[in-house]
C-alpha cells in the first residue's frame, strides 16, 4: 500500500461533512467522485486548505492521481 499526499494542518475525517470548510468539501467531492475509478483508494486526511492525503493499490494510486489531477487540478510533488 502506498500514501500520497496531495498538495498543511490537518483536520480528522472523524469530523461531521457539515463541519468541512467549502475548500475540504471540494476535496472530500473530489475524492468521491475519483473513488469509482480506484476503488481500492482510502482518504486518510483532508487538509483545511483542501489537500487530501490517501492511501490505495499500487495501481490504483496512479489512478486516482491522474483523475484528480485532470478533473479537479491537484498537483502531486
Amino acid at each position: 500500500m502506498r500514501i500520497v499526499t496531495a498538495g498543511s494542518l490537518v483536520v480528522a475525517l472523524t469530523a461531521c461533512a457539515s463541519n468541512l470548510s467549502p475548500l475540504q468539501e471540494r476535496a472530500w467531492d473530489a475524492f468521491q467522485d475519483c473513488k469509482p475509478k480506484a476503488p481500492s483508494a482510502v482518504l486518510n486526511q483532508i487538509y483545511e486548505d483542501g489537500r487530501l492525503s490517501y492511501s490505495a493499490r499500487e495501481g490504483d494510486v496512479g489512478i486516482m492521481q491522474r483523475c484528480l489531477e485532470e478533473k479537479f487540478g491537484y498537483r502531486f510533488h
